[in-house]
């Protein structure tokens, strides 16, 4: 079993790289990790770090390759560590070269911007190793904090739809998101699962800059809960409690400049007029308060508190509970 140059008979764990694209030197390549049980099973495909500076996704991915009983193990593991290299050398959550969000101009074109070439390229590695069961892993990155969620697209109701929700469920997170905003059009997610077939997620938690023992465990929590809904391991999938299901997201940005004073943590509930946080000016004043927009809600991420912020920012994205 091949991916990239990672070749892995049953019971072993390979490491290599693949080939994404060019920049004016040397190819742009991802380092990947291919983990084959002893046993015939499932196939669950692992993408990260298709936002650069989302680094808590690949360092729980390899943690939880590496800890599997791969004598045990039924199925096969790949993981795609790096997919934007060029973000990810610049800590930026966008593609510097030509300013993209990769996780907004999917399905790409192989005649596109760099950034459009590499969404093509990340498109046809799904579809080739996606198996299964597709997580794309996200936490946040330097200027933002998020909840520990998962979102599944539900702007369609097909079976790859209904699989996905399903899983959802069954990765220990509490907050359960079904995405079908117009943004979701260009992901990731929405295109493995409309174009490929696959049952997909996004797993997202932590950010601000850090990698927290917290977030770590939160991935390995979910890690975990898709190995055994998939039957790749032993155990049942761990079951959240007070679910919190989320529908469209209402980003909230500031109309003043100032120091972000954030007086709401990431997954908090919620309700219309609640004071999430103030802009503080450099003389110490308040000169705006950001109140909750919308009814009932949770807190799906905040701006890192204390950050200098410009008009416009968004400094909380609050999900409306369904």
């Amino acid at each position: 079993m091949r991916f990239g140059t990672a070749e892995a008979a049953p019971g072993e764990l390979a490491t290599g790289v693949i080939e994404l694209g060019h920049d004016n030197i040397l190819p742009l390549v991802s380092p990947v990790m291919l983990a084959r049980g002893a046993l015939p099973g499932p196939r669950l495909f692992i993408q990260c770090l298709i936002h650069g500076g989302e680094n808590v996704g690949p360092i729980a991915a390899a943690r939880f390759i590496r800890s599997l009983d791969l004598k045990t193990f039924k199925g096969s593991i790949a993981a795609l560590l790096v997919a934007n290299p060029l973000g990810q050398r610049a800590h930026s959550r966008l593609t510097p070269q030509d300013g993209t969000n990769l996780n907004r101009i999917f399905p790409g074109s192989p005649t596109g911007s760099v950034g459009e070439q590499l969404v093509d390229r990340l498109l046809a590695i799904a579809g080739e190793q996606g198996g299964d069961a597709i997580l794309d892993l996200h936490s946040g990155g330097e200027l933002t904090i998020t909840a520990f969620y998962v979102i599944h697209d539900a702007k369609f109701d097909g079976p790859q739809q209904r699989a996905s929700r399903a899983l959802a469920a069954q990765v220990g997170s509490r907050y359960q998101w079904g995405a079908s905003e117009g943004w979701m059009d260009g992901t990731y997610l929405a295109h493995v699962s409309r174009t490929h077939g696959k049952t997909a997620l996004i797993i997202e938690s932590g950010g601000g800059a850090r990698v927290r023992e917290e977030d770590l465990a939160n991935f390995s929590t979910a890690l975990n809960g898709a190995a055994r809904a998939l039957g790749m391991i032993p155990g049942d999938p761990p079951v959240a409690t007070d679910v919190r299901r989320g529908g469209n997201a209402v980003h909230v940005k500031c109309t003043r400049g100032g120091y972000w004073d954030c007086l709401v943590e990431p997954g908090q509930d919620m309700v219309a007029g609640q004071v999430m946080g103030r802009m503080v000016d450099l003389y110490g004043q308040v000169v705006e308060e950001i109140r909750c927009p919308t009814g009932q809600a949770w807190v799906g991420s905040i701006r890192r508190p204390w950050m200098p912020l410009y008009s416009g920012d968004q400094v909380v994205e609050v999900v409306e509970r369904l």
